[in-house]
């Protein structure tokens, strides 16, 4: 697997926390999501491979609303699920053939996307949150610029004060 770098996660983790401000996931969802990303994986990786079971205890919520977390954050791009498949052979064998294997289902493997809203297409109401967190941002910066303020940031400077940006 690719190397999954902490600013990485830290950007899965970002668009995550921006879905459940959107209130596209539930805080369940965000569990899952924030366990598996720091809880479960290891540094710099980008897969795991748990079962339902664990990752419901590292969350702390139920076996059915981890799978239905999973299945929501697939769906946002956040995570890739494939399954895996173990074959086992059972009773003598007959020939050269596979007439004595059977096929179980092993934990699935979950890899976290480097940069999930880039497969996404986005809604107009994100692109509308979007544009709005922008001009606020633009509006904030405009009255941080304003004589007042800076002259209050001086005082608090020459106070030793800090002044949170």
């Amino acid at each position: 697997m690719a190397f999954f770098s902490p600013k990485h996660a830290a950007r899965v983790a970002s668009y995550g926390r921006g879905l459940r401000k959107l209130r596209l996931l539930t805080s369940d969802d965000y569990v899952v999501l924030d366990r598996m990303l720091w809880g479960m994986r290891q540094p710099g990786e980008s897969a795991i491979d748990p079962s339902y079971n664990d990752i419901a205890r590292e969350a702390g919520v139920g076996r059915n609303t981890a799978v239905n977390a999973i299945k929501k954050l697939v769906g946002f791009g956040i995570l890739a699920k494939t399954k895996r498949w173990l074959f086992v052979g059972w009773g003598r064998k007959r020939g050269y053939g596979r007439e004595n294997l059977t096929a179980r289902q092993t934990t699935n493997l979950y890899v976290f996307t480097t940069f999930p809203y880039e497969f996404a297409r986005p809604t107009p109401s994100i692109e509308m949150d979007i544009l709005i967190a922008r001009v606020e941002r633009v509006a904030a910066e405009v009255r941080q610029n304003t004589p007042l303020e800076r002259a209050l940031a001086g005082i608090a400077a020459t106070t030793g004060l800090a002044i949170p940006s």
